[in-house]
């Protein structure tokens, strides 16, 4: 029994500790996002295409991390289940 309740809470440890890097990581990237729109709105001499390519490339950067996310939860859920046990 005491195997079982050591699992529980390493698996615990390890989805609390992947999440909240994941929460930090999407705060920076909120706020670098803020900046570079703020600095690219100053640039009057920035073409249209290069304000673009930097706004696609934010925005990939955020789906990958939203998709890596979604990993994780899937990943745990199996866990979770055993968890409620």
């Amino acid at each position: 029994m005491e195997t079982n309740v050591i699992a529980k809470q390493t698996l615990q440890i390890y989805y609390a500790a992947l999440t909240k890097t994941l929460d930090t990581t999407m705060a920076v990237q909120d706020q670098s996002q803020k900046i570079m729109e703020t600095v690219l709105n100053q640039a009057p001499g920035m073409p249209v295409e290069g304000k673009r390519a930097i706004n696609d490339w934010i925005e990939a950067c955020r789906n990958q991390t939203a998709a890596i996310r979604s990993v994780v939860d899937e990943g745990f859920k199996p866990f979770r289940l055993y968890d409620e046990e």
